[in-house]
């Protein structure tokens, strides 16, 4: 510590050395006896000598306060050394931005990995349920028994299910890199309600529902792939809430181009719709599904966000549910 502190003092001393060497040579121009010349130089390496023992001694206090804040970093249980030089202070404030920042990075890295967490062990019990059914199904099979078509609707199901909880579980993991997965072209979005439909036929069917949907061609400016996501999770819930009557996707465009996802299904209380997009949560109505995650629709509003899509949802409980997929216009469309 001692051999830091002369190399951070150099200067001074070296200045200070040189001051003297013209001090006592202008003294010995003049004639001055040898004697005073020595006092001089005895008193002022004297008087260095007592300040630089104090100056080291406060030195050697702040590296090691330095030193006990290098293990309390995170923290941010303590304070800086105080000083009053104005460049040692730029110089402290600039360590404590870049703390806060990391300090910051780090919370948002806990805060994933828990998300995570969460999702994988709701993955888990969901994934469950699709595969107890088919593991059912099979078991109460006997060897030469052929398979009827509820039998077979079934597995189709839970398969179509376990596929879609495998899909969301993945979306989840990408959608934190999603502006790097973003490829904006022209979609034809009646095309692709059409595709959805298509996918969704077999709960419809099971569940004797009636679906509203007239053909359209409609082209925005979005990335297809995660607006389908997005279309097929919000029909999806549509389709886990509603037991009877009728799922109308349709499509209007004034005042602006929006797509209509309605369901005449459980509908969504207003103390629930406050929240509905928060992570993990699941309001009333999954309360009583036991197969909600309540991902799905923060995944959706995260989608939205990032695709530059208004979303908003209208519902009334025991009336139904409506989601408005809003549309920027072409000549206004940006994404974030």
């Amino acid at each position: 510590m001692l051999r830091s502190y002369l190399r951070h003092r150099q200067f001074l001393f070296l200045w200070t050395a040189v001051v003297l060497i013209i001090f006592l040579f202008l003294q010995y121009l003049y004639w001055y006896p040898l004697a005073s010349i020595g006092y001089t130089a005895l008193i002022v390496v004297t008087v260095l000598a007592i300040i630089t023992a104090f100056d080291y001694r406060s030195y050697r206090s702040r590296l090691n306060q330095l030193d006990a804040l290098e293990e309390a970093w995170i923290s941010l249980g303590r304070e800086m050394p105080d000083t009053q030089d104005p460049l040692e202070q730029r110089y402290q404030q600039l360590i404590l931005k870049q703390r806060e920042i990391l300090t910051f990075e780090k919370q948002k890295q806990l805060t994933a990995q828990q998300q995570r967490e969460e999702l994988v062990t709701m993955w888990m019990h969901q994934i469950k349920l699709p595969l107890a059914s088919l593991s059912l199904i099979i078991e109460s099979l006997e060897p030469d028994d052929i398979l009827s078509a509820s039998h077979l609707n079934e597995m189709k199901l839970a398969l179509m299910r376990t596929e879609q909880y495998a899909q969301t579980a993945l979306k989840a993991i990408q959608i934190e890199n999603l502006k790097e997965d973003l490829i904006l072209e022209p979609c034809d979005l009646g095309e692709l309600c059409a595709e959805v439909i298509r996918k969704q036929a077999l709960p419809f069917i099971l569940k004797k529902l009636q679906l509203d949907f007239t053909p359209f061609h409609q082209t925005v400016i979005t990335d297809r792939k995660w607006l389908g996501f997005m279309v097929e999770q919000l029909l999806s819930n549509a389709l886990k809430y509603t037991d009877s009557g009728t799922i109308s996707v349709t499509f209007q465009s004034d005042p602006a181009p929006h797509l209509i996802i309605a369901d005449t299904g459980k509908g969504i209380s207003a103390a629930d719709q406050q929240r509905l997009f928060e992570h993990g949560y699941t309001g009333y109505n999954g309360h009583q599904d036991f197969k909600a995650s309540g991902i799905g629709l923060t995944l959706c509003k995260k989608t939205a966000d990032s695709l530059n899509i208004k979303l908003v949802l209208e519902s009334e409980k025991d009336k139904g549910t409506q989601v408005h997929l809003i549309f920027p216009q072409s000549d206004l469309f940006f994404y974030r």
